[in-house]
């Protein structure tokens, strides 16, 4: 479940605003693609934690792989000093959004491991943008708060910190870059269906539709 403080924008504003978007964004891995995949996209169930996906998987399946700026901006937060909890004390924690039925910040925190939070600034007529990064095995050295960042400019080893397996001392299986991009106060996509989600996000990777 998830609890929206505000509309959402419509499938024809958020698609407005990939189009908007598209021209400067890199996208942040170059690893599978997601979009075929409605599981790895925004707005698919995560009964784990009680939660719905607000971010888009790239998944890499192996350690190596690089994440990288989507857009120009400043970096704001980065993790990269993350310690995965074992697996009884990630239970424990997700036990707490069970019995809540949503997931609290708090807890999607924890299971974003190193991660780091890009700030865009504003755009005219589509509002403050504003990209996560998160599982990485480990953030770039060179990235520190404050930084201005350029599009395509690594951000971190893209890994599988914060995971279920990493719970269990597996860095190696799945590696993934969770990817969020949020618009003023919601991820781009929220409330969208499955096919319309989709196709905002083909348009903002300029990808064709497979």
């Amino acid at each position: 479940m998830v609890v929206l403080d505000q509309a959402p924008p419509t499938y024809e504003e958020a698609l407005a605003i990939a189009e908007a978007l598209a021209p400067l964004t890199t996208p942040p891995s170059d690893c599978t693609s997601p979009l075929s995949n409605p599981d790895l996209m925004p707005n698919a169930p995560r009964a784990y934690r009680s939660g719905i996906h607000q971010g888009v998987d790239f998944q890499c399946f192996s350690l190596g792989r690089s994440a990288v700026a989507a857009l120009d901006g400043r970096v704001v937060l980065a993790v990269g000093n993350y310690q995965d909890p074992d697996s009884d004390d990630r239970d424990e924690l997700l036990g707490i959004a069970e019995r809540l039925q949503a997931t609290p910040p708090f807890t999607l925190l924890t299971l974003y491991g190193n991660f780091v939070v890009i700030d865009h600034g504003d755009f005219l007529f589509l509002g403050h943008v504003v990209t996560v990064y998160a599982h990485l095995h480990n953030v770039d050295p060179d990235i520190r708060v404050g930084q201005t960042i350029q599009a395509g400019q690594r951000v971190g080893e893209i890994g599988n910190r914060g995971t279920h397996a990493a719970a269990n001392g597996d860095f190696y299986t799945d590696p993934h870059l969770h990817w969020e991009i949020h618009i003023d106060n919601l991820y781009l996509g929220a409330g969208l269906s499955t096919a319309e989600t989709r196709e905002v996000y083909t348009t903002l990777f300029s990808e064709t539709p497979g």
